[in-house]
């Protein structure tokens, strides 16, 4: 039993692929052993931060589980499962008073599978209580949500973003690309058209669309994504024109039709920097329109999550679902990356756990990186800037 305890032991060598041990910490999704959101219903991927500081994610799986973690507390509550949703992809928002709005699917980035009947994705709204942080866990409870209905009929919803001066929602469908809004004041939904008409090309079984995986609003409320053969496109709230811009999601020449932004983050001077499905970093200014290609932090594909830090620095993490995510930060002021390495926690023998699949990011009010594991049996992993 002593030569297997040694053996379980990983060598010294192996602290230096990965994060620093003195900055990552994890939380389970629950209050073990047994007030847990189970395996195979918590692949974390949506994660939101409320003006309060609370931290919001929903996970995917059999089904989708809202639950919250406050600071102050520093353990994750799970809130309930939410009815009929299976997929929450990138698709959770807070408003300024505090309310989450969760967009539902049933499954993203499977050809279509299982949308031959389907009604559609509904947008839920979740006002917390004032007696929240006191409630006991109830994992197999249904989370008290209110239904806002249905974007676009036969369609998920795919991903969200929140004008909060303006208080408009606006998200993509899939598999059909929609683009729509919602007005919180007018509770009403509008559509605005496809931002990817024709599937990617491939084989032909394969029936997918290239939909940018997230959204950003810049500071006079237009939207900007990516659409089906890798260009941006800008949604001109005034107007209520989607136009195609005359650039694409940075990648190397010839592969614009396969690449898409999956994650957009913006820097206190409004410049947008975005992540791409190829694994390239690219800033793009909405008020020049100009956009520069940062090059590849990893030897990976997809960038799945962004934030600044309030040290100036930008962290992201990146990684393909059979590959191991890494951590990485870019200081825009000397344009130098630096890998961080790989996303472990060792304090053993208490716990570790060391993530596959990051697949959603989010920046604390107070300092702290969140990263949400989505994998068959996830954590929520918590990272301390210098």
């Amino acid at each position: 039993m002593g030569c297997a305890t040694i053996l379980a032991q990983r060598t010294l060598d192996y602290d230096h692929s990965v994060v620093s041990q003195v900055r990552i910490d994890l939380r389970d999704l629950g209050y073990p052993p047994v007030d847990l959101i189970p395996p195979d219903e918590s692949a974390i991927r949506s994660l939101a931060v409320a003006p309060n500081g609370a931290v919001y994610g929903a996970t995917s799986g059999h089904r989708s589980h809202l639950f919250v973690l406050y600071p102050q507390h520093g353990f994750v509550q799970p809130l309930g499962y939410l009815k009929d949703v299976t997929t929450v992809h990138r698709s959770l928002v807070v408003a300024g008073n505090g309310d989450v709005y969760i967009g539902g699917s049933i499954g993203v980035d499977n050809d279509g599978q299982g949308y031959g009947g389907y009604s559609g994705g509904h947008l839920l709204r979740y006002t917390p209580g004032a007696n929240d942080e006191e409630k006991p866990i109830r994992v197999n409870a249904e989370c008290p949500v209110q239904d806002l209905g249905i974007p676009v009929r036969g369609d998920g919803i795919y991903t969200l973003a929140i004008d909060g001066a303006r208080q408009v929602i606006y998200g993509l469908t899939y598999p059909t690309a929609r683009f729509f809004s919602y007005s919180i004041a007018d509770g009403k939904f509008a559509v605005y058209g496809a931002v990817a008409e024709h599937r990617i090309p491939g084989e032909k079984f394969e029936k997918d669309r290239n939909i940018g995986r997230a959204l950003a609003v810049d500071a006079e409320g237009r939207v900007y994504g990516s659409g089906g053969d890798g260009s941006l496109f800008r949604f001109n709230p005034v107007t209520r024109v989607i136009e195609k811009l005359p650039l694409a999601a940075a990648t190397v020449p010839g592969r614009e039709p396969y690449n898409r932004v999956d994650c957009w983050t913006s820097s206190t001077d409004g410049v947008l920097y975005g992540g791409t499905s190829d694994g390239y970093l690219f800033r793009f200014n909405t008020k020049s329109e100009t956009l520069e290609n940062l090059g590849k932090p990893l030897n990976q594909y997809r960038i799945r999550g962004l934030a600044f830090a309030h040290n100036g620095k930008l962290y992201g993490v990146g990684g393909n679902d059979g590959e191991m995510a890494r951590l990485f930060s870019y200081d825009a002021a000397r344009g130098v990356y630096e890998m961080l390495g790989m996303v472990d926690v060792n304090h053993r023998p208490y716990y570790s756990w060391q993530a596959y699949v990051i697949d959603a990011v989010a920046m604390g009010n107070d300092g702290t990186l969140y990263l949400g594991q989505s994998e068959r049996k996830s954590k929520l992993y918590l990272y301390y800037p210098e």
